[in-house]
């Protein structure tokens, strides 16, 4: 459901002109908009910011739709979201501002090089966890996202849906792009079977990690403020309240960022607030406890408190990953859809097909057995299969029939056939890779002396 903060003042009676309204759709939190809001029109007193607060992914299919309330602007994480928008022709040309800010970070440009959408703070993705709830469980802190694979972290992950996160549709394709389409879908699909849960919003992540129901959670690093910022990817930090937070050893730096719409209802209003956010005095915000992003302005940084993380100041992640926006905003519908099925749509018995695997493969590295270790090898192959091959995934033209639709709203007949394609795939890949680990286990187990089936 889409949250409508809408803050006018009563000029009427005063006899004073109503100020001008300036429409914000977002994906951020209140917490973050709201000192924001009251620092814009402070500086702006003859204006006023109204903030239409939605998901990423639901915002683009309002935008798309031409749907709901005319906007100004759209200001959010996801580049990748910029470039949906972009290329269906929704986004005006804005004019960089004078930041100080190199053209990139790492290899990632901080401003859309054609000139539709700024970056105004960067954004690092990262792992969340509870240090009391891994020491419960003997559990060592994550490093990776390959380490989220591990056998021993059954049950303790949390994340969200890329469907329903802009931040999480980040994280899943960093890791495709990182990896390869297969390799990465293999890691994707292996971590889900240590998945204790997928959450309704990126904010449940975060929460779920604080209350204990999962130990670890996979975060934006301005959601993992509050449990601590690594300085170093990989770094450990400080116990604040249990929760920690780091960024991976192979993580990377996109910017979040903002830009106007093409038929905005009011245009000039929606360039005072690009410059304001972009302003030494707006950039200032981002540093503050209750906001707690990386700005885009260097000079922000030497009004930051003793270890907050500088991206300018140190090597970012992988150098040579680029992150290729238009390929992401090409499949963004594909790889939202995909993970639904193969993952959100099948958790438990991803959990158990895991379960059976992984038990399987510990038995066979002491007691090795030519068949149990073929069919284990089958049940991997079936348990990290896709339906869609890497030609099928960079082809715009397998991608264009897919779109996150409204509530209520039908689905294109192309889009239908595909994902019933994608849930039947599914369900018979993971029935052969569960029964290909029983018979594993049960050749295991008997030659082990136990019997019995797993």
């Amino acid at each position: 459901m889409v949250a409508l903060a809408v803050l006018l003042p009563a000029t009427a009676a005063t006899g004073q002109e109503t100020p001008a309204v300036v429409t914000v759709l977002t994906s951020f939190p209140a917490s973050f908009y709201e000192p924001v809001r009251e620092a814009f029109e402070q500086a702006h007193p003859d204006r006023r910011l109204r903030v239409v607060n939605t998901k990423t992914t639901a915002a683009i299919t309002q935008l798309q739709d031409r749907a709901g309330e005319e906007v100004d602007v759209f200001w959010a994480s996801a580049p990748d979201a910029f470039e949906v928008l972009k290329a269906a022709g929704l986004l005006a040309p804005v004019a960089s501002r004078p930041t100080g800010a190199p053209a990139t970070i790492g290899n990632q440009p901080i401003d859309d090089p054609d000139g539709s959408y700024l970056g105004f703070a960067l954004s690092g993705y990262g792992l969340v966890w509870d240090q009391p709830y891994l020491d419960r469980h003997g559990l060592a802190a994550p490093r990776g996202w390959e380490d989220l694979r591990r056998p021993g972290y059954a049950r303790h992950l949390g994340i969200t849906a890329p469907s329903r996160s802009g931040t999480m549709h980040l994280m899943v394709e960093t890791v495709l792009q990182l990896h390869g389409w297969e390799r990465g879908w293999a890691t994707w699909l292996e971590i889900a079977g240590n998945l204790a849960t997928v959450t309704a919003r990126s904010y449940g992540v975060v929460e779920g990690v604080a209350k204990g129901r999962f130990g670890i959670g996979l975060a934006i690093d301005f959601l993992g403020q509050g449990a601590g910022q690594g300085t170093e990817p990989g770094e450990r930090v400080p116990d604040i309240g249990g929760l920690r937070f780091a960024y991976p050893a192979d993580s990377v730096f996109l910017p979040a960022s903002v830009a106007i719409l093409r038929g905005a209802p009011n245009p000039a209003g929606a360039g005072v607030f690009v410059d304001f956010l972009l302003s030494p005095a707006g950039q200032a915000l981002m540093l503050r406890p209750d906001i707690g992003r990386l700005p885009v302005r260097p000079d922000a940084y030497a009004a930051a408190p003793a270890g907050y993380p500088n991206p300018y100041a140190r090597e970012t992640g992988n150098d040579r990953f680029l992150f290729d926006r238009a390929l992401s905003s090409r499949r963004y519908e594909l790889v939202n859809l995909l993970f639904d099925e193969l993952i959100t749509f099948r958790l438990k018995t991803l959990n158990r097909v895991w379960q059976l695997i992984h038990e399987g493969e510990s038995r066979l590295a002491t007691l090795p057995d030519p068949v149990a270790r073929d069919l284990l090898r089958d049940a991997r192959a079936a348990a990290t299969a896709v339906p869609v091959d890497a030609v099928q995934a960079i082809d715009p033209t397998f991608s264009a029939a897919l779109r996150r639709s409204a509530r209520g709203m039908p689905i294109s007949a192309r889009q239908g056939e595909l994902e019933a394609e994608w849930r039947a795939f599914s369900k018979a890949r993971l029935d052969t890779a569960l029964s290909a680990a029983e018979r594993a286990l049960v050749i295991l187990r008997v030659a082990a002396g136990e019997g019995g089936w797993p």
